[in-house]
This record gives structure tokens, sequence and C-alpha cells, in this order.
């Protein structure tokens, strides 16, 4: 039980990190690079660049979400 309640709190420890840094992740890894815009034409040239940097962060922090849920669900398990 005891490895329950630790695994729980690194993985929340690990999302809530990633949420935290996903501007900083963005930026070093340049991932608004790889983002795909389907409204492209619509957009002017600093609005895509703010549009691609706002994706690329809104998926980062998804993944932090999906990394910080496992977790969550393991403590509530563990501490019950």
């Amino acid at each position: 039980m005891i490895a329950l309640k630790i695994a729980g709190i690194l993985l929340m420890m690990a999302g809530a990190a990633i949420n935290y840094s996903a501007k900083y992740i963005v930026r070093r890894l340049a991932l608004e690079q790889r983002v795909t815009v389907k409204e492209a034409g619509e957009l002017t040239g600093e609005a895509l660049e703010e549009y691609k940097r706002m994706k690329a962060c809104s998926i980062v922090k998804l993944v932090g979400l999906f990394t910080l849920l496992p977790g969550v669900v393991l403590v509530l398990i563990a501490f019950r």
C-alpha cells in the first residue's frame, strides 16, 4: 500500500510539474513549429505564431493532466 501512495504522489508531482512548466517546455523543444494549423489562411503572421504557441501549450498541458489523473486515482485508492 505504501508503494501505491508513493507512485500516486510521484505521478501527481510529475503531472503538476508538466502543467506548471508548459510554456518553458514548448519554448525549449520548439513545439510551436511542429503544430499544424487548419486556419492558417485566416490569421496574420504574428497572430498565427501566437495561435501555434497557445495550441502547443494546451497540448502540453493536456499531457500533464493525463499524467496527473492516474496519480490522483492512485492516491484516492491508497489513502482510502
